[in-house]
């Protein structure tokens, strides 16, 4: 590559996208573990860690978005810089355009993320999957709750039905 001055901005571009990588594994990685406690507090029941997870994952989620603009920023600059459409600047195109040692940090960094967000969507899969399991087990005793307190009707000769109060069927007010 030319030391000219398109060459000394396109490593600078170059250098500044692979620190946003860098960050955006490790936002990934803090995600991959939030997730990995959401599900430890589900199985728990613990609520007050579900939030807390919930809320670690929100902050995550914002300062990904605002790393993915600073991204989409750059391979911007980077497009200009390489006379490329931006369309085309994938993490795996970009790796092949450029030169040593730019081109093995792309595509490593593009290789990790890559396997840490096919692990988070497995995670989020597996975390759905419990989170409806629950859901049915709490419908589930919802439902069986009110058939313990319905009241049982009356029919009369005329064939009115009489409704009675609650039956009392539950020997304990608490679950």
């Amino acid at each position: 590559m030319e030391k000219d001055a398109g060459g000394m901005q396109l490593n600078g571009l170059l250098t500044k996208l692979s620190g946003l990588l860098e960050q955006e594994t490790e936002l990934y990685q803090a995600l991959l573990a939030a997730i990995d406690k959401e599900k430890r507090a589900v199985i728990a029941t613990d609520l007050t860690k579900l939030n807390e997870t919930t809320k670690v994952k929100e902050n995550l989620l914002l300062k990904l978005r605002i790393l993915d603009e600073q991204r989409s920023h750059l391979l911007r600059k980077l497009a200009d810089v390489l006379h490329q459409p931006m369309e085309v600047l994938s993490l795996k195109r970009l790796s092949q355009m450029v030169e040593a040692p730019y081109a093995s940090r792309l595509e490593r960094c593009r290789t990790r993320l890559v396997s840490l967000i096919a692990k988070i969507q497995d995670a989020n899969h597996r975390n759905r999957d419990l989170f409806s399991h629950s859901l049915e087990l709490v419908k589930g005793s919802m439902n069986l709750l009110n058939n313990l307190m319905a009241s049982s009707p009356v029919y009369f000769r005329t064939g009115d039905i009489q409704q009675r109060d609650q039956t009392g069927k539950i020997l304990h007010g608490e679950v």
